[in-house]
């Protein structure tokens, strides 16, 4: 074998290892596909839409004063001899009632926008999904129970 120049094998080297795998980068098995992505466009929207119109419901809500008050004003005024005030829109509620919808309600509007945005954030790279889920199930139950406890 000398002859052909290739050098023999010396029997204490081992045999030539294969090279090592591509290091682990992320799958793409995690990302969600294309239904799932135009799905959250869609859940994105309502969600802005939900989150706007909760907000403006707490505006609404935190500049309105309640029954009590107003028929309070509205009797004092009669006792003076005044005419009661036009403005008789009123929380229906206690004041404990307005208060609690009211802490309840702007962590659902703040929520929904966050879902927003990591909606977004899915349709466009396909991760994230369970957090998207998260904060789109938080912004739903403080919603519901804001309205629950302003209602009763």
């Amino acid at each position: 074998m000398e002859a052909s120049g290739t050098p023999t094998p010396s029997p204490a080297q081992p045999p030539a290892s294969p090279p090592p795998p591509p290091p682990a980068g992320p799958a793409d098995d995690d990302r969600a596909g294309g239904g799932w992505r135009a799905l959250a466009i869609v859940l994105m929207l309502a969600l802005l839409f939900a989150g706007a119109v909760m907000a403006v419901a707490m505006v609404d809500i935190g500049d309105t004063r309640t029954c009590k008050i107003v028929n309070e004003e509205a009797r004092e005024a009669l006792e003076q001899g005044i005419a009661p005030p036009t403005d008789t829109e009123c929380f229906e509620g206690s004041s404990a009632q307005k208060t609690a919808s009211l802490v309840l309600g702007w962590p659902s509007a703040a929520f929904a926008a966050i879902a927003a945005v990591v909606a977004l954030f899915f349709a466009v790279t396909g991760r994230h999904g369970r957090l998207l889920l998260q904060l789109t199930g938080a912004a739903i139950a403080l919603g519901a129970i804001s309205i629950l406890v302003g209602s009763v």
